[in-house]
């Protein structure tokens, strides 16, 4: 006996998948593109969920829904996208669009032919259609999950703080449709099997966690509207070319204020690294909390693919690992100030350039093996080498 709670549940996850569509589409600002691709995911979601909803709809809605399930194919390609255009806006995915469209095609003569021939062929095709959908997912997932390494290594090479909403954001929302998608296996494995049972108590289940989760997407947009209205500019979001800038590039780099010779590739002139150690001291470019590569190497008048391959290559660190050891630095100086004792740790992390508690308390743990209040307390404490 169907669960009397599924139509009602399937109108509420359509009605809400509508509606955050509808927001994210119109929705202006430097993410316009990324939640356009979202809104795509969750219109297409609609439809895919609007089937347990059918006894609610009118005639002759139901008979149609039939045809629905092709369009899953596209699900995963726009969730892609979205993954890729919110980490890397420069990048355009339209490949795997293509794909997606070419195979919602291939499924819909597919699934008009075996339905003209009925019975047999009909449910083998199902089971075939079920079956490449959950491929198709998985092999989605890992290849978001590379980009959202891609994502972090890049991050960790153009921005000064390891905090990033962004990530933490796609990592949840991709966590949550990992959970609810073992949900969705099993029941299409007791479907499969002929495990009627166990199909109708995983039915309502699933249905269920889909609500939960639309239900918990839609007050996120609520109450964390910088995740859609934007978090990084695409000015200062960085690319995958750099994440990996190659090793052998020769480069040519200026000095503030001053060239260098093009003889002297600046990841192996010692004298680049004096005057980076230089201007770090003296101008104090990591007291910002938003400091990036970008912004860092237009003060000094150097290519940001130069400075970047300076600190990667002759120093052998992240960018934000770099700048953190100077915050740190200046943190450890102003807790040893006497004249700062009633400033508490917090205020510290941010007069140097912190922009959360936990990040200076990892990053100062990380360059000085002590947290900032046991650092405090060591009256023979040195600073930072």
């Amino acid at each position: 006996m169907e669960s009397p709670f599924l139509p009602a549940l399937g109108l509420l996850t359509t009605c809400l998948c509508a509606l955050m569509a509808a927001f994210l589409w119109f929705t202006p600002g430097p993410l316009a593109r990324a939640n356009r691709y979202l809104a795509g995911f969750l219109l297409l979601t609609a439809v895919d969920v609007i089937g347990w909803a059918s006894p609610l709809l009118p005639d002759p809605l139901p008979a149609l829904l039939r045809w629905r399930t092709p369009l899953a194919f596209l699900q995963m390609p726009f969730l892609h996208a979205y993954v890729v255009a919110l980490c890397f806006p420069a990048r355009r995915p339209r490949g795997h669009l293509l794909a997606g469209v070419l195979a919602t095609l291939a499924a819909l003569i597919a699934h008009a032919a075996t339905q003209a021939a009925g019975g047999a062929a009909f449910t083998a095709f199902r089971r075939v259609e079920s079956t490449l959908l959950h491929l198709q997912y998985y092999a989605y997932m890992a290849l978001m999950a590379r980009v959202l390494l891609v994502y972090r290594r890049a991050y960790r090479d153009h921005c000064s703080n390891p905090d990033s909403a962004t990530f933490g954001w796609l990592v949840t929302l991709l966590s949550v449709s990992l959970f609810a998608s073992t949900f969705v296996l099993l029941k299409s494995l007791a479907w499969w099997s002929g495990q009627a049972t166990l199909y109708r108590t995983l039915d309502p289940l699933v249905a269920a966690i889909a609500a939960l989760i639309t239900t918990a997407l839609t007050l996120t947009a609520l109450t964390r509207q910088h995740l859609f209205l934007g978090v990084l500019t695409e000015a200062d979001t960085p690319s995958p070319e750099d994440a990996t800038p190659p090793a052998t590039t020769p480069v040519v780099a200026a000095q503030a204020p001053g060239p260098v010779p093009e003889e002297a590739p600046l990841a192996h002139d010692p004298a680049a690294l004096a005057r980076l150690a230089a201007f770090m001291s003296e101008h104090e470019p990591f007291l910002d909390p938003s400091l990036t590569i970008r912004g860092l190497s237009r003060r000094l008048g150097w290519g940001q693919r130069e400075l970047s391959q300076l600190i990667n290559q002759a120093l052998g660190m992240h960018f934000f690992d770099f700048v953190n050891r100077y915050r740190v630095r200046k943190a450890a100086a102003l807790l040893r100030d006497p004249a700062l004792g009633d400033l508490t740790v917090l205020e510290i992390a941010h007069r140097s350039g912190f922009n959360t508690k936990s990040s200076f308390n990892t990053a100062f743990h990380r360059h000085q093996g002590t947290t900032p209040s046991a650092y405090r307390r060591q009256e023979d404490a040195s600073p930072l080498a």
